[in-house]
């Protein structure tokens, strides 16, 4: 029996632990090109546009262990400065509220693109940890289960890739929800957007999730802690509306997670646990 008391009362400790541990981390996605890090540094994940920020600095330097550099894998925009590289015969759809084309991560050459072209010359620049975004924009372009499975499979092969190739190097990604159990052990956190607060379309920009969204999402968010990784929850307020950004907060935190609040742009200093707008 206090062997059974015993084992119970660690068990609760190390839940508790985690929670609490997941809590206590902040994480700030700012897209802006004028960054402060006297605004930033006190965050765990600083997830950044690379080409905005100047690597050539003692505060980037300070801050690098931190800094997580976006990079879009399934998706790029034609001011992409790389999209003159890109091949016709990658592009299997185009992503219209965002003005993107949808690439096939199904192709060797293309995979071979994105670690030459979009990663590489990234770490060159003196970036250590990446955030990859749009990893389900294939299901765009997808009809069947048969071709959904087809790339996933690819995707599953190249994030394992990144980790096998830097093995120093963390990763960040938004969702990725269906490949969550081929690819958990090669990341440092997952991101994903519209919690409590997300984006709504027209004029109407913004949105509340409904309950049953967020039922949906729970499915996803406790398998992704069950594998021990760190959650950051990225929702979207208008400014005006800042007085909502607490509500929100609580309730992620409340769930385990990390919160992060900010606006469609993501290019304002926005609220997680320690920054204002």
């Amino acid at each position: 029996m206090k062997w059974i008391n015993k084992k119970i009362i660690a068990l609760a400790s190390m839940f508790y632990s985690s929670l609490f541990a997941s809590n206590e981390k902040n994480a700030i996605v700012f897209y802006g090109t004028d960054i402060s890090y006297s605004k930033v540094q006190n965050n765990d994940y600083i997830i950044v546009q690379s080409n905005h920020i100047d690597t050539a600095t003692p505060e980037f330097f300070n801050n690098r262990e931190n800094m997580y550099a976006y990079v879009s894998i399934c998706e790029i925009s034609k001011d992409v400065i790389e999209y003159k590289k890109v091949k016709k015969e990658w592009i299997i759809a185009k992503n219209n509220e965002w003005e993107s084309e949808v690439l096939d991560i199904k192709k060797a050459e293309y995979r071979e693109f994105l670690f030459n072209e979009m990663i590489e010359p990234v770490m060159k620049k003196g970036f250590k940890h990446f955030f990859f975004d749009t990893l389900d924009s294939y299901q765009l372009a997808c009809k069947t289960d048969k071709e959904r499975s087809a790339y996933e499979k690819k995707l599953i092969l190249f994030i394992n890739e990144f980790h096998t190739r830097y093995p120093k190097s963390k990763l960040i990604i938004n969702r990725g929800f269906e490949i969550m159990d081929d690819v958990h052990q090669s990341l440092e956190a997952v991101l994903f957007e519209s919690y409590y607060f997300g984006l709504g379309s027209g004029e109407d920009k913004y949105r509340k999730i409904s309950d049953g969204d967020r039922e949906w999402l729970h499915l996803h968010i406790d398998k992704i802690q069950d594998y021990g990784l760190n959650v950051i929850a990225v929702d979207y307020l208008d400014e005006n509306d800042i007085d909502k950004a607490d509500e929100a907060i609580k309730i992620i935190r409340d769930n385990g997670m990390i919160p992060y609040i900010s606006n469609r742009s993501l290019n304002i200093y926005g609220r997680g646990q320690k920054l204002e707008l």
